[in-house]
């Protein structure tokens, strides 16, 4: 029964971890897309 109590947490654990390190690549990518719309949006003003 303890066998089956590890293997579940540590599927947990590595869902928990993968969930994380997804948050964290998805907030870097939204904010470095901000900033790229932004610089793109100055950009195309100061063509006009």
């Amino acid at each position: 029964m303890s066998e089956i109590k590890g293997q579940l947490l540590g599927m947990l654990m590595v869902l928990v971890m993968f969930g994380l390190f997804g948050s964290v690549l998805y907030a870097s990518f939204s904010g470095s897309v901000d900033t790229l719309s932004q610089k793109l949006s100055d950009e195309t003003s100061l063509i006009a």
